[in-house]
């Protein structure tokens, strides 16, 4: 599994290698965080940590793996969950994400007068707006959404 993945559908089972959650839907959706143990198999160890992105129109559902939600991140949002405690005692603690987002108009790419999309874009009927990521040391990147 990648580092980074964009939800597919909801119901989605987010992966111990996964650092970043990002979700492109314009409907809200489910994800499953993985179980708090040692770190093997499937599991996460304490101090795991993942960047839930809700780059869309639709909500993104954080849950545990016994279905408690976790968070709710809200379209134009980011959260950050990060494991703490031990199979006896399963501690997700949330905060805001390490930047600001702030929805904008689309940006063109370079030689072009559109936006570019890629193969996993939706439809060319969707609208294309851009989600800017201010980090904390001032470097602004740009994030895909579609509405």
């Amino acid at each position: 599994m990648a580092l980074t993945r964009a939800l597919a559908a909801t119901g989605e089972q987010i992966e111990d290698s996964e650092v970043t959650v990002t979700s492109a839907l314009a409907v809200n959706v489910k994800a499953f965080l993985p179980a708090i143990e040692e770190g093997t198999g499937a599991t996460v160890a304490t101090g795991y940590t993942c960047l839930v992105l809700a780059n869309a129109a639709g909500d993104v559902e954080i849950v545990d793996i016994f279905g408690r939600r976790v968070v709710m991140v809200q379209a134009g949002e980011a959260w950050q969950v990060k494991a703490n405690g031990d199979v006896n005692r399963p501690v997700w603690t949330v905060s805001p994400a390490l930047y600001q987002l702030q929805i904008g108009n689309a940006q063109p790419s370079a030689g072009s007068t559109t936006p570019a999309l890629g193969t996993t874009s939706p439809a060319s009927s969707a609208t294309v707006k851009w989600i800017e990521a201010t980090l904390a040391d001032g470097t602004i990147g740009y994030i895909a959404c579609w509405t």
